[in-house]
């Protein structure tokens, strides 16, 4: 079976739309959540998210937009945005992002938004802090997102550690690893400084993780977030990817 893997959405239809045109053939959803913040289209995404039935963590910017946690530690762009997003949420999307767990345990993998250690703000980043998250790991795959690079950092047979940034194209065979961490990077907010919707296939019987990215119309995202009067920098750095 394939699974497509659609971390960091946020609230990015196009972006959105574009990655499931690509993963017409895969046969479910896994998100490490993030459905929304920063984008124009939040309850159309947590729509599409619904109606797939796709398996779900809460992220960090889900928490701040139910006022789980104060949304005044994130940076002043991504406040505002946090504030506009909870303003425009419907009811329905709301009680939706209320219900999601922190952490999903699956068959043959687990997933979180940040880290096992801190599920909603963690960043696994480099190969210490991936390690920390491996040695509490259940299963041999765990999916993460927060980061919005594309990355995997493993535990080998040798009992080492590794860890490398992943391109378009690019398959991590998870079965060769005794575990691994897996990044597949953000759909709606892609920060490798390469600018298209980045996003996975899991192949659960050959135990591979692809790295899928497409190019989607950013200035048609960027026109919408500036009719909502969203800041500036948030626009701008759709261009980049950064």
């Amino acid at each position: 079976m394939k699974l497509g893997i659609l971390a960091d959405i946020h609230s990015n239809l196009e972006a959105l739309r574009c990655a499931l045109d690509a993963l017409k053939d895969v046969s479910g959803f896994i998100c490490p959540g993030d459905i929304v913040g920063y984008g124009p289209n939040p309850n159309e995404c947590v729509e599409i998210i619904r109606n797939l039935d796709c398996r779900t963590v809460t992220g960090n910017h889900e928490y701040a937009c139910i006022r789980r946690t104060d949304p005044s530690y994130f940076t002043g762009d991504a406040k505002e945005a946090i504030e506009w997003t909870s303003k425009v949420l419907t009811t329905d999307n709301r009680k939706f992002l209320e219900g999601l767990p922190e952490y999903i345990e699956n068959e043959g993998f687990e997933m979180v938004h940040g880290s096992l250690r801190n599920p909603l703000e963690e960043y696994v980043m480099n190969v210490q802090v991936g390690a920390a998250t491996i040695e509490l790991m259940k299963k041999k795959i765990c999916f993460v997102g927060h980061l919005h690079i594309p990355l995997a950092i493993v535990k080998k047979s040798d009992g080492k550690y590794d860890g490398w940034q992943l391109s378009d194209g690019d398959i991590v065979e998870t079965g060769k690893f005794d575990k691994a961490v897996i990044n597949v990077g953000g759909v709606g907010q892609p920060r490798d400084m390469d600018a298209r919707a980045s996003f996975g296939i899991y192949d659960t019987e050959k135990q591979t993780v692809e790295i899928k990215k497409v190019e989607y119309n950013i200035s048609a995202v960027q026109e919408k977030m500036k009719k909502a009067n969203l800041p500036e920098f948030l626009i701008e750095r759709l261009n980049y990817g950064r």
